[in-house]
């Protein structure tokens, strides 16, 4: 006869396994929850670091840009004259009158010696004597002066910078503002402090809407835009740019 008690050692080694089965699919269950946690890590840090990288490319390009703006403010400065007219000067009689005057009296010598504004006036010049000059106030009025200023005038390059206008400005647009943003936001949180970042967002949105930056408020042309409607274009840019930033100041004398 079987020894008693022989179906209760068959119940508990029955336990025993099953109670085996369960700690291992707990360990398993275990197992893949870390992993993927640890996958969730990986990917985090992955983007983490693309979003600092291009972080460190976009400041870098802000930091190179905002350089070369200032190094054409100093050209544009440089280079911007303004002519200056001294009071009670007289204008040098041209050498081929004084040939022709020879021998005659001073009255005569005097009436050929003509101020050039009096000429100008008698030949549909400049008839109120007014001597033209440019002034930039600010950076951006600098920038521009220093685009008419140093502005090739034969066809060659006007054709250059004619083909040189920008036709998709919606390219640019996310990348202009976010420098813009980068390097206003700092002086905004200075003037306006306690605000939420999206509000300031905001605030430099509208600001850039009326910003020379802004590549919607550039000199733009249509995709298909022929070359003279370009030429016509830049013509059009060059000459605003003269009319905003023209002085005028009357000729003095005795």
């Amino acid at each position: 006869m079987p020894p008693k008690g022989g179906g209760n050692a068959k119940k508990e080694s029955g336990r025993a396994k099953k109670a085996e089965n369960e700690v291992k699919k707990k360990e398993a269950a275990t197992a893949q929850r870390e992993q993927q946690e640890a996958s969730k890590w990986q990917e985090g840090s992955k983007v983490d670091k693309a979003a600092e990288q291009r972080a460190k490319q976009e400041a870098a390009a802000a930091r190179k840009a905002e350089a070369a703006r200032i190094l054409a403010e100093e050209e544009a400065q440089a280079s911007v004259v303004k002519p200056k007219v001294p009071k009670g000067a007289k204008p040098k009689k041209p050498a081929a009158a004084e040939e022709t005057s020879g021998g005659k009296g001073k009255g005569k010598a005097t009436e050929e010696e003509e101020p050039p504004a009096a000429a100008a006036s008698g030949s549909g010049g400049n008839i109120d004597g007014i001597v033209e000059s440019f002034s930039a106030s600010n950076l951006d009025d600098a920038l521009d002066m220093l685009e008419v200023v140093t502005a090739k005038t034969d066809k060659a390059s006007v054709g250059n910078m004619a083909s040189g206008l920008e036709k998709h400005p919606e390219r640019r647009f996310k990348a202009s503002f976010e420098a813009y943003c980068e390097r206003e936001l700092p002086e905004l949180k200075k003037d306006r402090p306690g605000m939420r970042l999206q509000q300031y967002k905001d605030l430099l949105f509208k600001q850039f809407q009326k910003s020379d930056e802004n590549p919607f408020n550039q000199t733009t042309v249509s995709y298909d835009a022929t070359k003279e409607e370009k030429v016509e274009a830049l013509k059009r840019r060059q000459g605003e740019i003269e009319e905003r930033l023209r002085e005028k100041k009357g000729l003095t004398g005795n």
